[in-house]
């Protein structure tokens, strides 16, 4: 089975219609905008030219840009389009085993940024339980904390 036949067999089950209706020259909303999230994620997955899916759906490359086009302003407009299209891309590329490299250094990104973020919290921490121990020290021993060898392997 090839990349787009796993596609739209992925579309199909999330916009749970059949093959037969994608295959269709159906109409209806439903059918229609899972046609239109395949040619988009044959687009930018894949990053096939309009043409060949064109010809792989039997149909004219023109309609292929209008959906792609009409597809980008769907996403960003109707949260529930949004939200069907990004399953459907995420479990294709998943099916796919495809990992895009903005997605891995992102990932990094945010790796790198967490394990900074830890070290600045360990910092704090570390400043805090030194005051609280300087605190501790003040409170209970009184005034003779500064001769405590202690307080002096603190400061």
């Amino acid at each position: 089975m090839d990349k787009l036949d796993r596609i739209v067999e992925t579309a199909c089950y999330i916009g749970n219609i059949s093959t037969k209706d994608f295959e269709s020259r159906s109409r209806e909303r439903h059918i229609v905008d899972i046609k239109r999230m395949t040619y988009a994620i044959a687009r930018d997955v894949l990053r096939m030219p309009y043409l060949h899916i064109a010809k792989y759906f039997k149909v004219n490359h023109a309609t292929v840009i209008h959906h792609y086009k009409l597809n980008m302003e769907l996403v960003d407009t109707d949260t529930y389009y949004f939200k069907k299209y990004n399953t459907i891309l995420q479990m294709v590329k998943s099916d796919l085993n495809l990992v895009e490299i903005e997605e891995l250094m992102e990932l990094v990104q945010r790796l790198q940024a967490n394990k900074e973020s830890q070290l600045e919290l360990k910092e704090k921490l570390t400043k805090f339980y030194i005051l609280q121990f300087i605190a501790y020290q003040v409170l209970h021993v009184g005034k003779n904390c500064q001769d405590s060898p202690h307080f002096l392997s603190f400061v």
